[in-house]
């Protein structure tokens, strides 16, 4: 069984949303619902500690797309480059939902971009030990 479809199965909306160095988690649910009405304000509690390191959307069913992972609601779908890590039907307890938050987002931090040289320390080298020095010229004195 295949966890994460093929980016071409989902909508354009979710694939942009998925193209990004910092985990995703989108959170489905409907508001005619009971079990959404309980787990959203606690899936919003415990979201908000990690607003900084990942990207969370809170969507509701009859207004987005469809998703092909989410059978049902609340659903939990948490994507880490591009590939779907885990998913959740319900949110379980709040404990519970700590701790895969913790587990899946972590201490995320940007990918390090190679960085460019500022010196040349080779060029340097060389060049100083080519150097010549000149002696200093003595002032002449005009009579």
């Amino acid at each position: 069984m295949r966890l994460s479809p093929a980016h071409a199965d989902l909508a354009p909306t979710y694939r942009k949303a998925l193209k990004t160095w910092r985990p995703v988690i989108l959170y489905f649910a409907n508001e005619h619902c009971p079990a959404c009405k309980w787990a959203g304000p606690v899936f919003r509690q415990i979201a908000e500690r990690y607003r900084l390191r990942a990207n969370v959307y809170m969507l509701d069913t009859t207004q987005s797309p469809r998703h092909p992972n989410v059978t049902g609601t609340p659903t939990v779908l948490f994507y880490k480059n591009g590939r779907l890590i885990k998913k959740l039907k319900g949110i379980g307890t709040e404990e519970t939902l700590t701790r895969d938050f913790a587990v899946h987002i972590g201490k995320t931090k940007a990918p390090v971009a190679a960085r460019k040289r500022t010196h040349d320390l080779a060029w340097l080298r060389r060049t100083l030990r080519t150097m010549r020095t000149v002696s200093r010229a003595r002032p002449q004195r005009m009579f």
